[in-house]
């Protein structure tokens, strides 16, 4: 079964819901793109892939459209690092509005500096 996933132009997010419960990769939109800015799946939901799928419609979302994707989301920098192939080009290199948490393995979403 294949997850849906909307794209709620009202609150600039790509959402799922799953047993009531709602997933989503929020984003801000900027000239030639979109910065993906966080990446939130509840626990309830989590252990699924519901991320991995969110963030792989963003950037498919992203390539359909001719955008650039600032990474902002440490998930979403991961998940293309890991990824290259596929979504490297995507990716318009920024420094980030968050911090890299000590001993954490990237920029951490939602903590400004």
């Amino acid at each position: 079964m294949e997850r849906e996933i909307t794209h709620n132009t009202k609150t600039n997010r790509f959402e799922t819901i799953e047993e009531g419960i709602t997933g989503y990769v929020e984003y801000e939109r900027y000239d030639s793109g979109l910065d993906l800015t966080h990446t939130i799946v509840p626990k309830a939901i989590g252990g699924r892939g519901v991320a991995a799928d969110l963030v792989k419609y963003a950037l498919d979302y992203a390539a359909q459209n001719s955008l650039k994707v600032k990474p902002t989301c440490s998930y979403v920098k991961i998940y293309i690092d890991r990824h290259k192939a596929q979504y490297g080009h995507l990716e318009d290199i920024i420094e980030t509005k968050f911090p890299t948490i000590e001993g954490g393995i990237g920029n951490a979403c939602g903590i400004k500096k």
